[in-house]
């Protein structure tokens, strides 16, 4: 907030869904900030270039949002789509080649959108083929090559990188790396290309081996994790173009020998190892397809590890050759469940559907994808057939989106009751004060046995979002004995002390003291701005009090004692009037 009052917060553009701003810091140049909106236009993501952009939204991102919410001035740019209407062709064409010229990467990327959008499009009977640009797999690599350089030279994220160590939020993103690429290795598949796919895929893992030996050792044992997940992502998607192809026994040793040759320079691709071993005439698959589904799914034992996601690549092959019958076996035979009840929904057979999911799933999440779909397709009443058993569920993970999407779709069917305890359930879940006010509009006169009891919940959970009720219901004396016990760190404090300064301004003078002092006592002159601003508040709340006789003598005190912090004392002798 300090950043915002203090007018640092320098400009803000806007352009469709995307935010910009400058901020100013302790840096000498602006931190730049970008905010990402979703459809409905709230925050999708939020990125700062300062060295503190993690856990959380840092303090300049606040400031940017103040300075939206109060209304400042907002400089507006059309949007893409915006830009580019009514040029004709031979503009875009100028316009792609001038950029193209300019900025390196952009023609890679223009590429590779070609081969997305032609790959991807829906055949048009009759239509002649459009040319497909050859598969420019050198293109990949180069494109891979310079973004993992530039994240390993930036800390990950393109943020400030003077040092690394344990404690910094930046590890290299490596599934973002490797996204674009395989993003055209799976168009392809889906189009009917597997063998294109694969060497799409092939080039990607080569390049990232290559790629990782020219990286310092300490950024590659940093990003260990990180670099093991997206490996997964590429074994998944080897696994299921290999699984695509009619391979023969001599291809399958060429492929199985170029599996063993990345498993030392670039990655283990496990599961395709299996894929490759196991083809689609492993016994216990061909038993599991046909229905002869027993505790061990498509396997002999034990299933090894990244059975579900060879599952899962087998699946989409089955539904890509519509083999409907075997897909639901396989589904069910290696616990599958949501694919299996999707299956279900898309092939018409609502009333199975509902009762598998009702006997099978598990997991809100699975739940609340099932019944969004039901009710996407016009099945608004087995939706919530689905939807309310969910909320018995003991997994805690998505249970509140899964109560929260409920409850408004079972008002909407007329059913108050289940409305009401799905709100009450997202509440416990969330301690939110949006779930306490839907509570309220859906109880209407049973709201005082209903807040009597989400309130007692409340006080035993001591969430950290309890405050925000507590102000909604004036509850004072509670949302000052909630800042106390989360410490002067809460970030609810300013509200608080606005809500009672005038009942209670000994609570907040001393709050705003210790804020202060501690800062000082600290002696981070960084933040020494910070520490005047709750002094001055400490001010203010003294004078409106007709107490100012008490400020001048501790503000003597303060002086006394940091006399040798020359950067603090000015800041000091400025509160004196």
């Amino acid at each position: 907030k300090d950043y915002y009052d203090n007018g640092a917060v320098l400009e803000i553009a806007r352009r469709g869904a995307l935010i910009t701003a400058e901020v100013e810091g302790s840096d000498y140049a602006p931190y730049a900030i970008t905010i990402q909106l979703d459809d409905a236009g709230a925050i999708d993501d939020a990125m700062c270039s300062c060295p503190y952009d993690y856990s959380g939204y840092c303090k300049h991102i606040v400031a940017v949002l103040l300075a939206l919410l109060h209304g400042d001035t907002v400089e507006e740019h059309a949007d893409l789509e915006t830009l580019i209407d009514g040029l004709t062709e031979a503009q875009l064409r100028q316009i792609i080649l001038t950029v193209g010229g300019e900025q390196a990467g952009f023609a890679d990327a223009i590429e590779r959108a070609i081969i997305l959008l032609r790959r991807t499009a829906p055949d048009v009977a009759g239509a002649p083929d459009a040319p497909l640009p050859p598969i420019d797999v050198a293109a990949i690599r180069r494109e891979l090559r310079r973004a993992l350089r530039s994240a390993a030279a930036t800390g990950g994220g393109g943020g400030r990188s003077y040092y690394y160590d344990e404690y910094d939020d930046m590890a290299i993103d490596a599934a973002a790396l490797l996204a674009p690429g395989l993003d055209v290795a799976e168009a392809l598949l889906v189009r009917g290309d597997p063998t294109g796919a694969l060497t799409v895929l092939a080039g990607l893992i080569e390049e990232w081996g290559e790629s990782l030996a020219d990286l310092e050792e300490w950024i590659v044992e940093a990003n260990e994790d990180a670099f093991a997940e997206a490996a997964s992502d590429v074994d998944a998607l080897f696994a299921e173009c290999l699984l695509s192809l009619p391979l023969t026994e001599a291809e399958r040793a060429t492929w199985q020998e170029r599996l063993d040759d990345w498993a030392g320079d670039a990655m283990r691709l496990a599961v395709s190892e299996i894929a490759l071993e196991t083809g689609w005439e492993y016994p216990p698959l061909v038993a599991a397809m046909q229905g002869n589904i027993t505790e061990q799914g498509a396997w002999e034992g034990e299933p090894p590890d990244g059975s579900d996601l060879l599952a899962q690549a087998r699946l989409r092959i089955l539904a890509r050759q519509g083999r409907d019958a075997e897909y639901l076996n396989l589904a069910q035979a290696e616990g599958e469940l949501l694919l299996y009840v999707t299956r279900l929904i898309e092939l018409g057979e609502i009333a199975r559907a509902v009762d598998e999911a009702i006997a099978y799933l598990a997991m809100p999440s699975e739940v609340l994808a099932t019944a969004r779909l039901l009710d996407a397709r016009g099945h608004h009443a087995e939706a919530l057939q689905v939807a309310a058993p969910g909320l018995d569920l003991t997994y805690p993970y998505y249970l509140e989106d899964l109560a929260r999407w409920l409850a408004p779709h079972a008002l909407a069917q007329g059913d108050t009751a289940l409305a009401l305890r799905a709100v009450e359930i997202a509440f416990r879940q969330s301690h939110r004060l949006d779930d306490y006010q839907a509570a309220e509009r859906i109880a209407g006169t049973s709201w005082d046995a209903v807040k009597r009891g989400l309130l007692d919940d409340l006080r035993q959970a001591g969430s950290y979002t309890e405050v925000d009720i507590y102000l909604y219901e004036h509850m004072l004396v509670e949302a000052m004995q909630s800042v106390d016990r989360h410490g002067d760190y809460s970030a609810d404090l300013e509200r608080v002390i606005e809500a009672v300064r005038g009942n209670d301004p000994d609570w907040c003078i001393g709050h705003c003291k210790r804020r202060a002092e501690r800062i000082m006592n600290g002696g981070d002159a960084k933040r020494y701005d910070d520490a005047a601003a709750w002094l001055r508040r400490a001010r203010t709340l003294y004078a409106e009090h007709d107490r100012l006789a008490e400020w001048q003598p501790y503000l003597a005190g303060l002086l006394e004692t940091h006399q040798r912090k020359y950067k603090l004392v000015p800041l000091l002798k400025a509160l004196r009037q």
